[in-house]
């Protein structure tokens, strides 16, 4: 039984120490592999990565940097303002007397900065996507298609 024990706990590790280094033991990190913000940085990423294929105008390398740079401002102040707004949440829910409707408001206004957030993304990628032609875009897909075969070959 002992034996048992100790192979179980050995095999536990070494199935959960990989997730854990992936993730430097953020467990958030762990839910969402592949959300918005990471799409828009992602793709922003590719195509700088590809420009010269891509033959990218000087001022098309410029509207791109711009809007990376402004996108990530635009989040770092939005996450700011929601970490601020969470830690009043919290600080009133410790309070004798809970003021609820006062809570209620500060949650309101959390999810709507969230909202904020999501539509400041999506309409980051969307004027991500216009800076490219329509060529441009099909030699994208391209060179993704391309890098994603190299990929599972490299697995196999």
């Amino acid at each position: 039984m002992k034996k048992f024990t100790i192979v179980s706990l050995v095999a536990f590790f070494v199935i959960t120490m990989p997730t854990l280094a992936y993730t430097d033991g953020d467990y958030k990190k762990m839910k969402y592999k592949d959300n918005l913000e990471e799409k828009v940085f992602k793709k922003a990423h590719s195509i700088m990565k590809n420009k010269d294929e891509l033959k990218l105008s000087d001022n098309q390398i410029t509207e791109i940097k711009k809007l990376k740079v402004n996108a990530k401002k635009d989040l770092i102040r939005k996450k700011a303002e929601i970490d601020v707004i969470s830690v009043d949440i919290k600080s009133k829910l410790w309070d004798e007397t809970i003021d609820v409707s006062g809570i209620n408001k500060l949650v309101d206004q959390k999810y709507d900065l969230k909202k904020e957030k999501t539509k400041s993304l999506i309409a980051a990628y969307a004027e991500l996507k216009k800076i490219l032609s329509k060529e441009q875009k099909e030699k994208l897909k391209e060179l993704m298609r391309h890098t994603e075969r190299r990929k599972m070959k490299h697995k196999n």
